[in-house]
């Protein structure tokens, strides 16, 4: 077991950031509208890439944990002895769904604008949630390492689907008489 430091503050701030409704839908918004100002129609494409990419990685992550059939490390403990109470309904872990959903963002935003401006600080949001899910006995370590590494995968695949361009056409070069064909 992880083991941390203890305090009212941390459990404040690591429940925040495990929080869909507060925290992980606004910043998911945030980042549309974001993509939208910054690159103009360009970016309601990557706005629309990225909120399928959440979408389907969500999905993909509840499909595994059928698969799986993983326990959370607090569904093994009684209820007087979880950090935070309740242990998530779903009872099953792996992968952590929350590691893999803003790992695939990471992922999207770092190869679709290729700008360590987005791509650091979204970086450290998605630590800062991986941590979380171990913090609150939601997720083992390994749970929420499998749910980073398939999603920052799966971001990469789907920022490089949605951003495909087709290569300039350019003059093709002079050809040499004597080359043979």
């Amino acid at each position: 077991m992880v083991e941390f430091a203890d305090g009212p503050w941390l459990d404040a701030v690591m429940t925040w950031l495990s929080a869909k409704e507060t925290f992980g839908l606004p910043l998911l918004a945030l980042l549309a509208l974001g993509l939208i100002r910054r690159e103009g129609r360009r970016g309601v494409g990557l706005a629309l890439g990225l909120l399928v990419t959440v979408g389907l990685a969500d999905a993909g992550g509840n499909a595994l944990k059928d698969v799986f059939q993983q326990p959370r490390p607090c569904a093994e403990r009684p209820t007087a002895e979880l950090r935070i109470p309740p242990c998530p309904g779903d009872r099953t872990g792996m992968p952590s769904n929350h590691a893999l959903n803003f790992f695939a963002a990471l992922g999207f935003i770092t190869l679709a604008l290729r700008d360590w401006r987005w791509s650091a600080p979204l970086a450290l949001v998605a630590v800062g949630v991986a941590v979380s899910r171990v913090y609150l006995d939601a997720h083992t370590p390994a749970q929420v390492l499998v749910g980073a590494t398939l999603g920052f995968v799966f971001g990469l695949i789907m920022a490089a689907l949605c951003t495909r361009r087709r290569p300039p056409v350019l003059p093709s070069p002079p050809q040499d008489p004597r080359a043979r064909p």
